[in-house]
């Protein structure tokens, strides 16, 4: 493979659209592929002290609904993954690691190698516990999970962002993670 050019258009201040010509080989026509640069995304799968899962459920536009997640957001300019983990579980939770508690980074993965040029920080914590003077964010409410509640919601679809049940698989794999999955048959696709 051959890159010939590549040019980028500023869309907004989170996502720029990149175009790059490229050729297979000699002879090759030219084609053209397009990719979306973003900042890096960063998510929390977390266990309170108590054994429970926090997810947030929030409107999401593009879902044209409620959805549940992982706490998460994007990685900024000035920060590390780490630190932006401690801020996302903060600011979309109120809760924190306990003193001389850290995180456990997963590995990293690439949301989409076709379209997205980010990657996926993901960070496995125990033992969260609820900061003091918390206040949601409007719009948002967090919920606090049996993990075997959280794994009837993937089961039946009501909680499906794919990269953040990639990141419970990867903490499952890893042996940090064992939810129960207690789905009756036939309710699959139940909503929240």
């Amino acid at each position: 493979m051959k890159q010939i050019s590549a040019s980028e258009q500023v869309i907004s201040p989170w996502v720029t659209l990149v175009a790059r010509t490229i050729t297979a080989g000699e002879g090759d026509a030219p084609r053209t592929f397009h990719s979306l640069k973003q900042a890096d995304y960063v998510s929390v799968l977390a266990v309170t002290a108590d054994g429970r899962v926090p997810v947030v459920r929030q409107y999401r536009p593009t879902a044209e609904g409620k959805t549940l997640e992982l706490p998460a957001g994007l990685l900024e300019a000035d920060e590390t993954p780490e630190l932006c983990a401690h801020r996302e579980l903060a600011e979309e939770c109120g809760l924190a690691l306990p003193e001389g508690g850290g995180f456990t980074l997963l590995p990293v993965m690439r949301p989409d190698t076709g379209r997205l040029e980010n990657r996926l920080w993901s960070y496995f914590a125990t033992g969260v516990t609820p900061v003091q003077g918390w206040q949601p964010e409007p719009g948002m409410e967090c919920l606090l999970l049996d993990p075997s509640e959280l794994s009837d919601a993937i089961a039946r679809g009501a909680f499906n962002h794919a990269l953040h049940i990639a990141v419970i698989g990867q903490a499952m794999l890893s042996g940090l993670f064992s939810p129960l999955v207690t789905v009756p048959r036939g309710s699959m696709n139940d909503s929240a």
